[in-house]
């Protein structure tokens, strides 16, 4: 039985121009009043999901950060699940490689990593941490560059959140639509990706995953 359900905000209650479809919020809405916990998992910082769950009326814990940061509404908590002492370094190798690059307005409120404009790739980052010997990862959201602890994942923060509520993570459901939704998606018991999803996304998950990776409509 589904007792919480994660879901992703950019790209998957927002269309491209981030504008909210009205029909998730509807969606997020009737599962509340329902009884079920809803979960917004973003790569935003805390205080955009803060904002965000008070306007769509979810309950359930917060994820931030790309899992970085796990908020426990119920405490008033914050779980640091990562930091961006490495993050710093890797945008220092970066700026050396390419020249100045432009951090996104939310950069400097992030706590366990960064967050870079599109101006280079996530394959180009990742080629200079490699050669510098960086324990990074670079992720394209689709909508920034996130450059962060590789163990840093909404995967292990989904783990959290199921620990801060008391159930499994068989007994969440998940849906998202980009590659940092991905261990996320692995995790839940239940996953679903939006049509608008990431190709990878859409293809399937790790073997091991006991639920099912479908496509959804938003």
């Amino acid at each position: 039985m589904i007792r919480a359900v994660a879901i992703d905000i950019d790209g998957t209650m927002t269309f491209r121009n981030r504008r909210l479809d009205v029909a998730a919020v509807e969606a997020v809405r009737r599962a509340e009043d329902e009884g079920l916990p809803v979960v917004l998992s973003t790569g935003n910082p805390l205080c955009f999901a803060e904002a965000a769950a008070t306007l769509l009326g979810t309950s359930g814990p917060l994820i931030a950060e790309d899992g970085g940061v796990v908020f426990d509404r119920t405490s008033g908590r914050e779980h640091l699940l990562g930091d961006r002492v490495e993050a710093d370094r890797g945008l220092a190798a970066l700026e050396r490689a390419f020249g100045a690059l432009r951090q996104t307005r939310s950069s400097s409120m992030r706590l366990t990593g960064l967050t870079l404009e599109r101006g280079i790739t996530a394959e180009q980052a990742m080629d200079v941490f490699r050669r510098e010997g960086l324990e990074l990862a670079a992720v394209d959201s689709g909508f920034a560059i996130h450059i962060k602890n590789p163990y840093v994942n909404k995967g292990d923060a989904l783990r959290k959140v199921a620990s801060l509520l008391g159930i499994a993570t068989a007994e969440m459901a998940a849906i998202g639509d980009a590659l940092n939704d991905i261990e996320m998606l692995e995790v839940a018991g239940l996953s679903f990706a939006v049509a608008n999803s990431d190709e990878a996304v859409k293809k399937g998950l790790h073997p091991c995953h006991s639920g099912a990776l479908r496509k959804g409509r938003r």
